[in-house]
């Protein structure tokens, strides 16, 4: 026992701890609960789309906007248009308006802003080039 608490004491010639001690606040971060919920929700959701997702199915009317005239939307060129539609008019607007919202507080905050600025102005831009071409193969289909 003698040599266990040999061992075990510290003279003033040992290291200092290593121990990691985490204090938690006294009250409780609701934002903080409130936003791993909703990321939860988000995750969940996207595991679940793929079971709940169903094919848009148009039938034989031809579809105003699409590439290719009277295509219906479970082929290839309509899925591969609805993707782009998708990507052009609703993922890289909402994107680039959170990363200019992030530069703005990085620049409140003295931080570097740059490069979420050029990435928000550089995904309106792609948005914008997409609804172009949309806007571009919606006016060539009424050409005869």
């Amino acid at each position: 026992m003698r040599t266990l608490l040999g061992i075990s004491r510290r003279g003033p010639a040992t290291a200092s701890s290593t121990t990691l001690v985490f204090h938690r606040p006294a009250e409780i971060n609701w934002l903080h609960i409130a936003l791993k919920i909703a990321l939860s929700f988000m995750i969940l959701g996207n595991l679940m789309a793929p079971f709940v997702a169903r094919a848009q199915n148009l039938g034989d009317a031809p579809v105003f906007g699409q590439a290719v005239k009277g295509q219906q939307a479970t082929t290839v060129e309509g899925t591969v248009l609805n993707v782009v539609n998708w990507g052009c008019n609703v993922i890289a607007p909402v994107v680039a308006v959170a990363c200019l919202g992030v530069a703005g507080w990085h620049f409140k905050s003295g931080r570097g802003y740059l490069g979420w600025g050029v990435t928000g102005v550089a995904l309106m831009v792609i948005s914008g080039l997409g609804r172009m071409a949309e806007g571009f193969i919606t006016q060539a289909q009424g050409i005869q």
